[in-house]
């Protein structure tokens, strides 16, 4: 990974779940920014106001700078984007943060981050195929890197389900020491 990745909330608030955020600060370390979203932050926002410890986690993160801020020429191309990943005329708030995300990673080149299974593959099929990561995919790259090994990432993805998060369905319900590899 070289190019910039830009997290959706789910991402974040699975490595803040597994308390491996610092995992994702050294993988960050050497790619160029942007993190997150405008919309992201303001999702990761609500929830720790809503007293989720994770999304407060998240908040104190250094690593993730400054949200991109969409500037007014940019709604035009968000709001598409929201709308052909929801496929309705009038698409719900809730996928306000994949839209910018993905509308910033298209502009930017950028790589995008998400655990939601329907966003993945649309994004899939807007960036291109290599340029889409779920959590999985990231703890496979810490692993490949020396950062963490296979065990911890198993146990990272373990955390995750037993907190009632969920990973993308194409991953086994059990996620044993070799799949990282």
């Amino acid at each position: 990974m070289a190019d910039p990745l830009l997290h959706d909330g789910v991402t974040l608030r699975h490595f803040a779940t597994c308390r491996l955020l610092s995992l994702c600060a050294a993988l960050h370390a050497a790619l160029p920014p942007p993190r997150w979203a405008e919309a992201v932050h303001d999702e990761v926002q609500r929830g720790a106001a809503l007293g989720y410890q994770e999304c407060a986690a998240i908040l104190t993160e250094q690593w993730l700078g400054a949200p991109i801020v969409p500037s007014p020429s940019d709604q035009g191309g968000i709001f598409r984007m929201w709308v052909a990943l929801n496929g309705a005329p009038h698409p719900p708030v809730d996928n306000a943060g994949e839209a910018q995300s993905l509308y910033f990673a298209e502009q930017l080149g950028a790589m995008f981050a998400t655990d939601d299974n329907a966003a993945y593959a649309f994004a899939e099929r807007r960036l291109g195929s290599g340029r889409v990561l779920d959590t999985v995919d990231i703890l496979r790259v810490a692993v490949r890197g020396g950062h963490i090994p296979p065990a911890d990432a198993a146990n990272a993805a373990r955390t995750i389900r037993r907190a009632g998060r969920h990973l993308r369905r194409i991953h086994p319900a059990i996620l044993t020491e070799p799949y990282f590899l």
